[in-house]
């Protein structure tokens, strides 16, 4: 006789596993990060651009062109690929963290929540709801001005004690339904919560 229930994972399982969220950060949380490193390129530009023109006038360089020769008309020109490398040191840093972010992953079941990161390594981590303690919204100053959040789970996982889902828009509603779904897990698989004082 074929059992026709539908699967179960192993260990503490009780029912189906079905998708409950599925998401990832707001890419919008970069945008401090591309300011900042297209300011501070800027800025050195200029400084570098100075300087090397000041090094072709002592006849290290030949003028092959720059971005400079319309900010500075009367001076000659430094080499174009040397006046690049300010701005290529700055932005590759937001440039990096914008795609690592980009390819971060959120799913939430009903019986646990994955993560999925990583470019050229990929990772796959998953923490068991009936594994979660406790919850914290962290809202930096620079991110609740775009009204974003981050939301760190704890939990007694050894090896992911802290969960960091990074910049979500609706921090609160995503809180509420992890925590109903944590306590719905928690009541399916008979686990309780203790507290003990010790002296």
């Amino acid at each position: 006789m074929v059992d026709n229930l539908p699967p179960r994972r192993p260990g503490f399982t009780s029912g189906t596993e079905d998708e409950v969220w599925r998401g990832g950060p707001a890419m919008r949380s970069a945008i401090y990060l591309w300011l900042v490193s297209t300011a501070a390129a800027w800025f050195i530009f200029l400084m570098w651009d100075k300087l090397l023109m000041g090094l072709y006038a002592q006849g290290i360089f030949s003028p092959l062109g720059s971005l400079s020769e319309t900010l500075f008309p009367e001076g000659e020109a430094p080499v174009l690929w040397l006046s690049i490398i300010p701005w290529v040191l700055c932005i590759f840093p937001a440039f990096w963290y914008t795609v690592n972010l980009a390819v971060v992953s959120y799913e939430l079941t009903t019986q646990r929540l994955i993560v999925r990161a990583g470019i050229l390594v990929r990772t796959h981590d998953q923490l068991e709801l009936f594994r979660v303690r406790d919850f914290l919204i962290d809202t930096p100053l620079h991110l609740g001005i775009l009204g974003i959040s981050h939301i760190r789970i704890i939990s007694r996982d050894e090896s992911l004690p802290v969960l960091t889902l990074l910049a979500q828009t609706k921090p609160e509603q995503l809180l509420n339904t992890i925590r109903n779904k944590v306590q719905a897990r928690k009541d399916e698989v008979g686990m309780r919560e203790f507290e003990t004082n010790v002296i």
